[in-house]
């Protein structure tokens, strides 16, 4: 091997810290002076080990203030990238995609304001930036609440945001009109949207003709403004310390009893809407060949296919039951509607049913998150506390023209 003149410099400078090695270990094979002159060993003469060991200290020291300075600009960069993140509707940003809903488009109103527009497999969760804890367990919450460990000698004690938007989504899941397709808006405060109840018409226009006949569009102005809805549950010690799954109980029976609710709002506001189109005629909801004549009617008005169809749970088990002609077998869907979603709730009545195309006819507003609160001592003579939760959620029709309301009893 040929050996250059970086071997050798780099064999020198080796030999050289070995040597100061040793000096400061106390046993000097070269006077200390010489390494003082290469600049080994600083204050030479006046500089003992115990000032050698305050100086690396005090550079110790240095570089942990540095690191934390360090540490406290990736914080303030890792909270900018979420706020750009959240204005942007993609609140993974940087991040897996472990909800995988696509990405979330706004609304833009007047004012400037950007409102979430999420789909029905979206999560208004995902878009919490603060207070997030996935390990969150109400009843863990209620049950540190009611025996004070959470340190609330009276009043209220408040879930963390994030776990609101968690039940809401839960609320969202279990709600009919949701899994027909229906949008979900986040709204800050009272809004205007506009219904469109006419569809433009477009005309072929042949030159120099006078053939272009402005269209009938009829655009009106709908307020998201939704009431408050609520529910109280009382809550006695011996119930949150001796149930342990009180956490499944309270996530599963707020959820179900807010669906329950927003799902009959929902119902009430497309039965009261005069500009959905319904049938003309009988078509009785439980048969299928009536199901199709009313479908035929929807196309009639240049609606598509529905993705949804929401009845009675009578009439969906008796369109269920339904045998062939030839005996023996289930009739089942009719292979044109394959992809349309079969859905029932209490809320409608036999003879009444809904389908269309929910996603752009239909949407919740979520004003506020779901609160949940513990009272404690809310009711003392009786030795109970109070569980209240809280939320603004409402219904509105943006496009009634993409709904059809099939009636077997025409009035």
């Amino acid at each position: 091997m040929k050996i250059t003149r970086n071997h050798l410099t780099l064999g020198f400078l080796a030999v050289v810290a070995v040597l100061a090695v040793l000096a400061v270990a106390g046993y000097p094979m070269i006077p200390p002076e010489a390494f003082a002159g290469l600049g080994m060993i600083p204050f030479v003469g006046e500089t003992d080990l115990k000032g050698i060991n305050d100086l690396f200290n005090k550079h110790a020291d240095a570089f942990d203030t540095w690191r934390k300075k360090q540490d406290d600009k990736m914080q303030d960069l890792e909270s900018s990238l979420k706020e750009m993140a959240l204005k942007a509707g993609r609140p993974r940003l940087g991040g897996p995609d472990v909800q995988s809903g696509g990405e979330v488009k706004h609304l833009l109103t007047a004012d400037g304001r950007k409102l979430p527009l999420l789909t029905k497999g979206q999560r208004f969760a995902d878009l919490a930036t603060v207070d997030k804890d996935d390990s969150f367990n109400l009843g863990e919450f209620c049950r540190d609440a009611v025996v004070g460990s959470r340190k609330a000698a009276s009043g209220a004690a408040l879930v963390p945001t994030f776990i609101g938007s968690q039940i809401i989504d839960n609320i969202r899941a279990q709600t009919v009109l949701v899994e027909a397709g229906a949008s979900s808006i986040m709204i800050d405060g009272p809004t205007n949207l506009a219904r469109l109840t006419t569809d433009p018409t477009v005309y072929s226009h042949t030159e120099s003709a006078t053939d272009i006949v402005e269209s009938d569009v009829v655009a009106t102005p709908v307020t998201l403004n939704p009431k408050v809805l609520a529910v109280l549950i009382p809550l006695t010690v011996e119930l949150v310390q001796d149930s342990p799954n009180l956490d499944a109980l309270l996530s599963i029976a707020l959820a179900q009893a807010f669906a329950a609710k927003v799902d009959a709002l929902g119902i009430a506001a497309l039965l009261a809407d005069t500009g959905i189109p319904d049938s003309a005629s009988g078509q009785d909801p439980a048969i299928w060949t009536d199901v199709l004549q009313a479908i035929g009617s929807a196309l009639a008005l240049n609606q598509a296919l529905p993705s949804a169809y929401i009845s009675s749970p009578a009439d969906f088990i008796a369109r269920a039951a339904l045998l062939a002609s030839t005996g023996g077998t289930w009739l089942g869907k009719p292979p044109a509607l394959a992809s349309m979603a079969e859905l029932h709730t209490t809320n409608l009545t036999a003879g009444t049913a809904f389908f269309g195309r929910f996603a752009e006819a239909f949407a919740l507003a979520v004003r506020s998150d779901l609160r949940v609160e513990v009272v404690r001592h809310a009711k003392a003579t009786s030795g109970s506390h109070l569980l209240v939760a809280h939320a603004r959620i409402g219904g509105v029709v943006l496009q009634p023209g993409k709904l059809f309301k099939q009636l077997k009893t025409v009035a």
